[in-house]
């Protein structure tokens, strides 16, 4: 069964982030940094391949090598992703198709 949680540690601190809390990741040079509904903003030190493996593949899809984001917090898709917290994401041509999939378009 997947945990609906994450727990971030930084310095001594633990911080419990429900996975449907994040909007969206990104790459920051040896980071990865979590966009949150309530606009803050987390890094952890680990790569988004070992990252996107915590994540649900049915929630959360790869849009770029840099990006990764939730279904859920997505308003328009056209050439790029505008997320509802209006923050615009690329989409690759590389992975443009396989998310285009996950959606019946009309």
């Amino acid at each position: 069964m997947e945990q609906p949680f994450l727990i971030l540690a930084q310095d001594t601190t633990r911080e419990m982030i429900e996975k449907e809390s994040i909007v969206y990741v990104t790459v920051l040079d040896k980071y990865i940094q979590l966009k949150l509904t309530d606009s803050r903003t987390r890094r952890v030190r680990t790569s988004l391949r070992q990252f996107e493996k915590h994540l649900s593949p049915d929630i959360f899809l790869r849009i770029h090598k840099r990006y990764i984001v939730c279904i859920r917090h997505i308003r328009f898709v056209d050439m790029d992703v505008t997320m509802k917290n209006g923050d615009q994401l690329p989409i690759s041509r590389e992975f443009k198709d396989a998310f285009l999939s996950h959606f019946c378009i009309f």
